[in-house]
């Protein structure tokens, strides 16, 4: 069985500004030194904590050795993902990081259907073969595009926040590693999907040359997007540390493409009385994803939820939710060959955070921005830039 512990060094990553949220008066803080590697031992007096730009007094710090035995939620959401190499790359390290969580923690899997987001059980679960059971769905039901009327709720087996089930110990695990071992050894085409045509620019891909097409699509966007926003208002409530990993390559990661932005100031020739063109798209475009980004930012930190997302290709092209992981403190990992290394066996370490609090004169009015540093030479945090 994994043990948090276990863990040694991860990769590092760098902090973007959040959006403001709720008020709040404690934070999940992940320490990394100047390697990358974790730092499990701040002291209170190693931690200094600013609101507007006023430092507050802590209450008290309590270290990831001091909270490991407090159950974690791991939400697992797969997006469609149309490339076969991607969709096989994202389910062995799904597969990979869940044989790998640690012994109490509870685990929520949810995949796109036909034409929703469907949850494939109905809590939160202890139960590891439950988890490769549903895990084992996955490649069948998820489609390679956002096809459909999404709906703007979670479809399938719904949510309840009080469902407990218990853990199955070793056949669980023994089940997960099958799982593992069958998608590492699946015949060509196991994971379904479609090779991409490579060179095929993203303007082109989605039809940027019609606004009226591109508008129909950001409508589909908006509703997936709500979909996704409903699932971090279910699990708010819940105490502990909450994480929301997204598994995504489709048609909103295209929209947050470098190249759709670039688009919006260049020059396209234009017919008399047609509706625009790709600069007219490119507009439009990325004006709803930036709005449709921070609602789902706000609502990431207003829940206390941590944003992980595996999308795009590399550094430059992270997708949809890849755009606003870091501003929840989580990070955004390519769809790539070094995949299961980077998040199979790094992303544990993500749950192995300070607990800080602290204490305010009263009830700020309106959003304020959160700073929190230590003054321990090298060592950098990772945490939710605002609340």
């Amino acid at each position: 069985m994994f043990h948090r512990w276990c863990i040694g060094l991860i990769v590092g990553a760098g902090l973007m500004a959040g959006q403001p949220s709720q008020p709040r008066t404690q934070a999940w803080v992940l320490a990394l030194d100047g390697r990358g590697g974790m730092v499990g031992d701040l002291k209170a007096e190693e931690i200094q904590v600013k609101v507007d730009g006023k430092v507050r007094p802590i209450v008290q710090v309590k270290t990831p050795a001091q909270t490991a035995d407090a159950s974690q939620s791991w939400v697992l959401v797969f997006e469609p993902i149309r490339d076969t190499n991607m969709r096989a790359t994202a389910f062995i390290a799904a597969a990979d990081f869940l044989t790998k969580v640690p012994e109490g923690d509870r685990v929520f899997i949810v995949a796109r259907g036909k034409d929703s987001l469907e949850s494939l059980m109905p809590g939160f679960s202890s139960n590891r073969g439950l988890w490769a059971e549903s895990l084992a769905k996955v490649p069948d039901m998820l489609p390679e595009s956002l096809v459909g009327m999404p709906k703007e709720t979670l479809q399938g087996a719904g949510f309840q926040a009080a469902f407990t089930d218990v853990s199955n110990g070793g056949p669980g695990q023994e089940a997960l590693n099958a799982l593992l071992g069958r998608f590492k050894a699946g015949t060509p085409g196991w994971a379904k999907g479609t090779i991409d045509q490579r060179g095929i620019n993203v303007l082109d891909r989605l039809n940027f040359s019609s606004p009226t097409f591109i508008m129909g699509l950001l409508a589909t966007i908006a509703r997936e997007s709500k979909a996704l926003g409903s699932i971090l208002d279910l699990v708010a409530p819940l105490q502990g540390q909450k994480h929301v990993i997204v598994f995504s390559r489709c048609e909103a990661d295209d929209m947050t493409h470098p190249n759709v932005k670039r688009a919006m100031t260049q020059n396209f020739k234009r017919e008399k009385g047609d509706a625009g063109g790709p600069a007219e798209s490119a507009e439009l475009a990325t004006r709803d994803m930036t709005i449709l980004q921070t609602e789902l930012k706000a609502k990431a930190v207003a829940a206390g939820v941590t944003l992980y997302s595996v999308a795009g290709p590399g550094q430059n092209v992270v997708g949809h939710i890849g755009t606003i992981a870091p501003a929840t403190g989580g990070f955004a990992f390519p769809l790539n060959a070094g995949l299961e290394t980077q998040f199979g066996q790094g992303i544990q370490v993500f749950g192995s955070r300070h607990l800080v609090q602290w204490s305010e004169d009263g009830t700020p009015h309106g959003p304020v921005l959160l700073d929190i540093s230590s003054t321990r030479k090298g060592v950098k945090l990772i945490l939710q830039g605002s609340r």
